[in-house]
């Protein structure tokens, strides 16, 4: 078991997005009509804090439709008002100091559309967090659905340690980096000529890859003597995955929520799991918190939410005991029947290699450029080396 000590919302109505400020698309039925999407979460880190509006789409052309054009404030229950700017289309954003972000204290958002609609959430009160306790994995064995098979990996967990005056109501958000390699430098290609690069061009081997695990981790203490839960389960990664293979990086951010917000976020949790997935069935029924209170328009979908928020990294190498086996997407095959003739312009430059066994051997892209595995060569900034 290994432990460290710290190192370091938006709303989900149609289908889960795990992030406090991440946008996505509702779609409805083509005969419906279309209607508001308001999005967005508060939280006590001082800095930008946006919401985002954008209207629904039919369900045969689904697309994100933001909305420019609109005067959006956030107003907490002292009347002090703080106006939004539209940072990119459908994006409205304003900075808040450490001040202005505190417990006990409501906040609600006003938004007036071009078509002359104003559009209201329901007032949500910052709570009190605690400081995110401890955060670490354990090796362990999971069923698959294969009953004779076994899956290896490495569980995460969280304790939460609060005090009786803080939260009762909990969301863990978990966000994954992953370092990976190809196998091979660019050293030899063929485009209609051959060529050495001399020394190997090793530029685009070393890829970085991130992932917002795609689950909602919610808890609630209300029904317990403590304020506090130990080894709250997050997510499993096994050692099938390359994720593993270098260097992998956790980053844990816990959410103090109000009851109203957890009751949002639990019941949605339910509705995805009942349906089977996250993005197999649209949770339509799922009730948000943002009304019209002018205006000619029928509905609007949403979720404006308040939270006060905690977060932790941790940094995975070299699992003891975990042995790993994950697929190669390296493609090398010698030669065919005919030989170079085989390739065109259209397939340039053809990347080979030179076994030291003797003879040659064709490399798919994958093989020399990471990148076509999905990842980034530019390396985050919190990667320790």
């Amino acid at each position: 078991m290994l432990r460290i000590n710290k190192i370091f919302p938006i709303f989900l109505l149609v289908m889960a997005v795990i992030s406090c400020i991440r946008s996505f698309d509702p779609v409805i039925e083509s005969d419906e009509e279309t209607k508001y999407v308001v999005s967005g979460c508060l939280t006590d880190e001082e800095g930008y804090q946006s919401i985002y509006i954008s209207t629904s789409s039919p369900v045969e052309n689904p697309e994100y439709t933001p909305l420019s054009g609109c005067t959006l404030s956030i107003i907490d229950g002292n009347g002090r008002e703080f106006a939004a700017e539209e940072m990119e289309p459908g994006k409205y954003s304003t900075w808040m100091e450490e001040e202005d972000l505190l417990p006990g204290i409501s906040y609600h958002v006003v938004v007036n559309t071009p078509s002359g609609d104003v559009l209201t959430s329901d007032p949500d009160t910052m709570p009190a967090g605690p400081h995110l306790d401890s955060l670490y994995y354990l090796l362990e064995e999971h069923l698959t659905a294969n009953p004779s098979v076994l899956d290896e990996g490495i569980q995460f967990y969280i304790d939460l340690k609060a005090e009786q005056s803080q939260s009762r109501y909990y969301r863990w958000e978990v966000m994954e980096t992953w370092e990976y390699h190809t196998p091979h430098a660019k050293e030899y290609y063929y485009d209609g000529d051959w060529h050495q690069i001399y020394p190997p061009d090793s530029s685009t081997m070393v890829c970085y890859s991130s992932n917002t695990v795609q689950n909602i981790f919610t808890l609630t203490t209300r029904n317990l003597v403590e304020n506090a839960y130990r080894q709250f389960p997050l997510h499993f990664v096994n050692g099938k995955s390359p994720r593993l293979g270098i260097l992998y990086s956790v980053l844990v951010s816990q959410y103090a929520l109000s009851e109203a917000a957890y009751l949002y976020w639990d019941q949605l949790k339910e509705n995805t799991y009942d349906q089977g997935g996250l993005y197999e069935k649209q949770p339509m029924d799922i009730k948000g918190n943002v009304h019209l209170t002018s205006g000619n328009a029928q509905e609007v979908l949403g979720y404006f939410y308040v939270a006060s928020v905690r977060s932790k990294r941790m940094f995975i190498q070299n699992v003891e005991g975990l042995e790993l086996d994950f697929p190669n997407y390296c493609g090398e095959e010698g030669l065919g029947h005919f030989g170079w003739a085989e390739f065109g312009p259209k397939d340039y430059p053809v990347y080979y290699y030179l076994p030291a066994t003797g003879g040659l051997l064709i490399l798919s892209r994958e093989c020399v450029e990471c990148e076509r595995l999905g990842g980034s060569l530019i390396k985050p900034d919190f990667w320790p080396y």
